[in-house]
């Protein structure tokens, strides 16, 4: 208990230091690379933690030769995870138009793993979708949502909440995900809540839930 507490205190220092304004990282979400038909978009987890994804993923990205979109929905911790997919829909699709492409793959940290696959399954987001690699997802949801009950994207987490439950009933498109989880990850209780049937389930020594995304196999 004591080690979840010590997670969940830096999990939400994390949370309160990125309500800083972003403008200086990214530009309504648009990436400055040059134009390439390889279409990263990074789809940030519970809270805003927008600062902190783009901070680690974009560049090394960009490096390699992808055309990186950060998804900026503002807060969604008081917002559903449905209104947030449909946002990101949106998202995808200015993207695609801006880029010249038809398809795009995501990169998404906790929560913004459910966001895309309910994307992916639920909006038509499998026309779009190349791959979706996703660091510390709770698909079968986490006890820490306890701790922010008060929130409807918590609420929606917590172990066989019927959201998950909807989510997870007749995946079509799981084969398109690449699910990284971290052995120490102290939010996602239990750990085997971030394995997905029928994705590529891959997991990781030495990282907590936050470090997952600075995470060599996530590049």
């Amino acid at each position: 208990m004591k080690k979840i507490l010590k997670e969940a205190k830096h999990f939400i220092g994390d949370i309160i230091k990125n309500w800083i304004s972003i403008k200086d990282i990214i530009d309504e979400g648009f990436s400055n690379a040059k134009f390439s038909d390889n279409v990263v978009i990074l789809v940030q987890g519970y809270s805003r933690s927008v600062k902190s994804i783009a901070l680690n993923l974009r560049d090394p990205l960009e490096k390699e030769g992808f055309n990186v979109f950060v998804f900026n929905p503002g807060s969604s911790i008081n917002k559903n995870i449905e209104y947030t997919s449909k946002k990101l829909s949106q998202f995808v699709e200015k993207v695609c138009e801006k880029s010249e492409v038809s398809r795009v793959s995501f990169v998404a940290h906790s929560m913004g793993g459910l966001i895309s696959l309910y994307y992916l399954e639920k909006l038509g987001g499998n026309k779009r979708v190349k791959k979706i690699i996703t660091a510390g997802t709770p698909f079968q949801g986490t006890r820490v949502a306890y701790l922010g009950i008060y929130t409807r994207a918590a609420r929606q987490m917590i172990p066989k909440s019927s959201f998950l439950k909807d989510l997870m009933k007749d995946l079509h498109y799981a084969n398109k995900i690449i699910s990284v989880r971290a052995r120490k990850d102290q939010i996602i209780k239990p750990k085997i809540s971030s394995i997905l049937e029928g994705a590529k389930n891959i997991e990781v020594d030495d990282v907590g839930h936050l470090a997952l995304i600075r995470s060599d196999e996530l590049m």
